[in-house]
């Protein structure tokens, strides 16, 4: 296992803290208005929209915003797909909530 492995693990295991918000997750021309069910360092968990056809592998854009004014974008894999819910990896470790 390299470290480059390791550095994975870790990101996809650090601790979810449920919360309660809306991103828009866009992937090319399409994007979803979700409902967040948890966040982590490593990623973040939303409950599936209708016709969502992510899947795991894909790229996309998560956008963070919690008052009017610039979208915080941060880079994601889709990491899990599941009937209800999706999980993504960020390319980049973030705070919780992620932040400027």
């Amino acid at each position: 296992m390299s470290a480059t492995d390791l550095d994975h693990l870790n990101q996809r295991s650090s601790p979810r803290v449920p919360y309660a918000a809306q991103i828009f997750v866009v992937r090319g021309g399409t994007a979803w208005l979700v409902e967040l069910q948890d966040l982590s360092e490593g990623g973040c968990g939303i409950f599936r929209p209708a016709a969502c056809d992510l899947e795991v592998g894909d790229i996309v854009r998560l956008y963070f915003t919690d008052h009017p004014g610039p979208a915080l974008g941060i880079d994601a894999r889709v990491a899990r797909v599941e009937a209800r819910t999706l999980g993504f990896e960020y390319h980049e470790p973030q705070s919780v909530p992620p932040a400027r």
